[in-house]
């Protein structure tokens, strides 16, 4: 139940990491002596596969003409103005992905994936996301289904809350304004119960 009232006053609120009878993993801003949000105090995973570090350079006509980091730049402003953190990364390694993904259960309030080539390919990564009770995203910068067939089979979809792709960097700031929204959603119906 996050309100950008309270992040514009934000230096004026106390945030407490518990409150008496709420989830765990779930902290409460105070403004004025009332509670005035509920945020995770987990950040929001954005796990990036295969040569995405490569974008900006690697078939810009495809990828877009922005790098890996820009889009980061601008998830972290995004995340910020909503009171929440993320934590960003990038591997080739398949292996080093499923890690990531695994490590996200108990770490992560939810996660934004773009498996790269892995979601084609990656019954390991599907596995991993099966074991996530978090809400996860699909990303992709380009539409897979208007690209060569092989890539419109996704491993990663099956474990997907939902899949957003085709808008270039905008498919990641969609993800993460729909995972913020399912968070505050979550938060305002899980309440506390004191």
């Amino acid at each position: 139940m996050a309100c950008p009232a309270v992040w514009q006053y934000a230096e004026q609120c106390s945030f407490q990491e518990a409150h008496p009878g709420f989830s765990e993993g779930w902290g409460c801003f105070y403004f004025q002596g009332k509670i005035a949000a509920f945020v995770p105090m987990k950040p929001i995973f954005i796990l990036n596969g295969p040569n995405l570090n490569l974008i900006g350079e690697r078939e810009p006509e495809i990828y877009g003409a922005g790098t890996l980091a820009d889009i980061e730049e601008g998830l972290r402003k995004q995340a910020s103005a909503a009171g929440l953190e993320i934590d960003f990364r990038q591997t080739n390694h398949e292996g080093v992905l499923v890690d990531w993904i695994q490590e996200a259960r108990h770490a992560a309030s939810a996660l934004i994936l773009n498996a790269g080539a892995y979601t084609h390919t990656s019954v390991a990564v599907l596995d991993a996301l099966r074991s996530l009770s978090a809400p996860i995203a699909e990303v992709h910068l380009s539409n897979i289904f208007k690209r060569e067939p092989f890539r419109h089979r996704s491993y990663v979809s099956p474990a997907s809350t939902g899949v957003i792709c085709g808008f270039g960097a905008q498919s990641y700031r969609l993800a993460l304004a729909a995972m913020i929204e399912i968070l505050e959603s979550s938060a305002a119906t899980r309440g506390p119960h004191a």
